[in-house]
């Protein structure tokens, strides 16, 4: 699945077909049609972890995640993307989608680096446990750390009895 730009728009770096910004005022996807599970795309800061909240509870319930499965899903977006915005860039993205999988995907993209095994250690003691609860509640999560940013795929099953905590 793509996300097609809109007329005019350039594309981004990391998500192509995301228009540019600061990530000060969150521009998304949302005039594209509503179609259950169509991606949903999204440029944030740490001022826009409200919206990423409310886009992502929108977008799973469309997408057709049980309540309770979407519940932990949007803490686990919210979790991730405040790591982006606080470890990794000023500016982070956020893309959702229907994997092919029959389940649900968030992608979260900064800029950073992936701090080294004793720098995690150090987060956990302070605070630091949202890649911990996203592990919790989420079927599968992937990081990829890479020269050019770091992005944390998290995926949960459709069904309400996936891998993830059962609700």
């Amino acid at each position: 699945m793509a996300i097609v730009p809109e007329p005019g728009e350039s594309g981004g770096l990391l998500f192509p077909g995301l228009p540019e910004g600061s990530g000060r005022s969150v521009r998304s996807s949302q005039e594209r049609p509503r179609d259950s599970g169509a991606p949903r795309g999204m440029r944030f800061c740490a001022d826009d972890l409200p919206q990423v909240r409310r886009v992502t509870a929108a977008w799973a319930a469309r997408a057709g995640l049980p309540p309770g499965r979407a519940d932990d899903f949007v803490i686990a977006v919210h979790e991730i993307a405040a790591n982006a915005v606080r470890y990794g860039s000023p500016t982070a993205r956020l893309l959702l989608q229907v994997a092919d999988a029959g389940a649900v995907q968030a992608e979260v993209r900064d800029s950073g680096r992936w701090p080294p095994a004793a720098d995690a250690a150090d987060a956990a003691s302070a605070g630091g446990r949202g890649l911990a609860l996203a592990r919790l509640v989420c079927d599968e999560v992937e990081i990829r750390a890479r020269d050019g940013g770091t992005t944390v795929l998290l995926r949960m099953s459709l069904a309400p009895g996936g891998a993830g905590r059962p609700r």
